[in-house]
């Protein structure tokens, strides 16, 4: 395949699987704010605010940009299209990584086809629909996951293209895609860290590829591991990791190849000093200062998320971290295991009954079986940058998150509430749901070429694992839209809130839900921000209050307000 054509190829399997997820996230997005973390997120990008630790401060800026440059929508649903854009983004990402595997070993019909069925099965699993459809940061994470695979394959192609026989000379330039790589590690640190388990698959990609501790490998691991351990603002995981960047940087002094030590990590710290708005920006005390990191300090704290409880792998969750803690059991384990694997029933098939939606999942299990038995067979090196990716993010952060018994299960062993997670923790889980997606779009192709090949053609065999692709998207349509009777509910309940006190009344609330869609409705809407808003969750904390005593009374606007509230400032 020429490299014309080629390109010609990369387009339309990107164009073909980002457009049609597009398509589906936009027709189900959120017409304004929902409930969780999407109004604080929305209140942060409008006012350039701080939110929760840590901070997110790429995704505030990214929305914020984005947001002001559309020329049309209501606010929350500018920033909720930037959510469905960049869920977009990580299925055309996909479809593109898929394209360089399957290139290798499949026709051209065959690879288009498989690669664009890969994508949009992955693309419309339920969680990642979901987050795509609403203000949050993980459609950003998985976005740059998808960039990230796709940057391995290319370094791989332009690394065999250099060393082919017959090839004419040329320098090798594969390095460059391991330096963007680097970067996009560097600025996850400031959207979340989901997106370096990524680096742990690519490291193994490499692995294999070289079979020995080349610099390639010895950089990445250790500017890698240098990143993990500053996102999660450990000083021991920094020593070590820091020791480990030490000897990268001698092995690529022996190879002569020190440049791409030094630019790799250049290009990750250039990366992560998006953290340096949050301090900058906190110092100017907007409305939303959540742990108000305007010193170094306190920034420190605001990285090591130090506002929240400590849980370590080796607790029982519902119990507090100490000395008293039991640790974690194995009917805990096998509890948490249950949860992943009703988390993972989901992605399939969510709007049909337990049995239907059982036989679905199963039969989906199947084919992400059989794709990567496929995939090993065809493709080791790429099956390695699938398998350790699927690996760490599902039963690896099952391991390592330590998650209390999920909000739909187990309620007969622990029926406190507050024995369960809040919500329940499916997202956590995306990247491992996308990956066998994308390995049972993958096998859907390979029998429709099986199947129909011969009898109709490529162009029917190509349909007809298309249509097999967008199963998810008719069945989990029903519970993944936005658009349901409680499209607004955030936004009303908000407003009668806001509205059920009088002029300059104090509001006290207890979390999340009853709290960020006042923030959003109070900063983005302008609605009663004369009214004092008290989150009993951060009242124990010393910047929360500082805040409340510091905060300047606002004017009470009698226009919009209800009629009963009128004349009585």
């Amino acid at each position: 395949m020429t490299d014309p054509i080629r390109t010609a190829a990369r387009a339309r399997v990107a164009a073909t699987a980002g457009l049609t997820a597009l398509l589906g996230y936009v027709l189900t997005l959120a017409p304004t704010v929902s409930l969780w973390d999407s109004g604080e997120f929305i209140a942060a990008a409008k006012d350039l605010g701080v939110p929760h630790p840590p901070g997110s401060p790429l995704f505030v800026l990214l929305a914020h940009t984005w947001a002001a440059l559309l020329p049309f929508g209501a606010f929350a649903w500018r920033v909720n299209l930037f959510s469905a854009v960049a869920g977009a983004a990580t299925v055309a990402f996909l479809a593109l990584a898929f394209f360089e595997i399957l290139r290798r070993r499949a026709a051209a019909a065959g690879a288009e086809a498989g690669a664009v069925a890969a994508a949009l099965v992955a693309g419309f699993t339920l969680t990642h629909w979901q987050n795509s459809n609403e203000t949050e940061v993980y459609s950003i994470a998985t976005a740059m996951v998808g960039a990230v695979l796709w940057l391995a394959l290319l370094w791989r192609g332009e690394r065999d293209a250099a060393a082919a026989p017959g090839a004419p000379p040329r320098p090798d330039r594969s390095s460059r895609y391991l330096l963007l790589i680097l970067y996009i590690f560097g600025l996850a640190v400031g959207d979340h860290l989901l997106t370096l388990l990524a680096g742990p698959a690519v490291v193994a990609f490499l692995w294999a590829e070289e079979r020995r501790v080349s610099v390639e490998v010895a950089v990445v691991a250790a500017v890698w591991a240098v990143l993990v351990a500053t996102g999660l603002g450990s000083a021991v995981l920094l020593l070590v990791a820091g020791a480990g960047l030490v000897v990268a940087f001698v092995v690529a002094a022996r190879a002569r190849r020190l440049d791409v030590a030094v630019v790799g990590t250049a290009v990750a710290a250039l990366g992560v000093s998006t953290y340096l708005f949050l301090l900058v920006r906190s110092g100017q005390h907007p409305f939303l200062n959540e742990a108000q990191p305007d010193t170094w300090e306190r920034l420190v704290a605001v990285i090591r998320r130090a506002q929240y409880p400590v849980r370590t792998p080796f607790d029982d969750p519902t119990i507090a971290h100490g000395a008293t803690n039991p640790g974690r059991s194995l009917g805990m384990i096998w509890l948490q295991l249950q949860d992943y694997a009703q988390y993972f029933s989901w992605q399939w098939g969510a709007a049909l009954p337990d049995v239907a939606r059982g036989i679905v999942a199963t039969v989906f299990a199947s084919l992400g079986f059989f794709g990567s038995r496929a995939q090993w067979r065809e493709d080791r090196s790429a099956w390695w940058l699938c398998f350790v990716l699927w690996l760490v993010s599902g039963i690896g952060l099952v391991a390592y998150m330590n998650f209390k018994p999920g909000a739909s299960h187990a309620w007969a062993q622990y029926p406190d509430p507050a024995d369960h997670e809040v919500r329940d923790r499916d997202y956590f889980f995306v990247l491992s749901f996308l990956v066998w997606g994308c390995w049972a779009g993958m096998q859907l192709a390979r029998l429709a070429f099986r199947w129909w090949g011969r009898r109709g053609g490529w162009r029917v065999a190509g349909g007809f694992a298309a249509a097999c692709a967008l199963v998810p998207l008719a069945l989990n349509w029903p519970t993944a839209t936005r658009l349901g009777p409680d499209r607004t509910l955030a936004r009303d309940a908000a407003w009668d809130l806001l509205n059920s006190v009088g002029p300059y009344g104090i509001l006290v609330t207890y979390g999340d839900n009853d709290t960020f869609p006042l923030w959003y409705l109070q900063e983005v809407e302008g609605v009663r921000r004369d009214v004092t808003v008290v989150c009993l969750a951060l009242a124990n904390t010393d910047w929360y209050v500082r805040q409340l005593r510091d905060a300047p009374v606002r004017p009470f606007d009698e226009a919009p307000a209800p009629m009963v509230w009128r004349g009585r400032h």
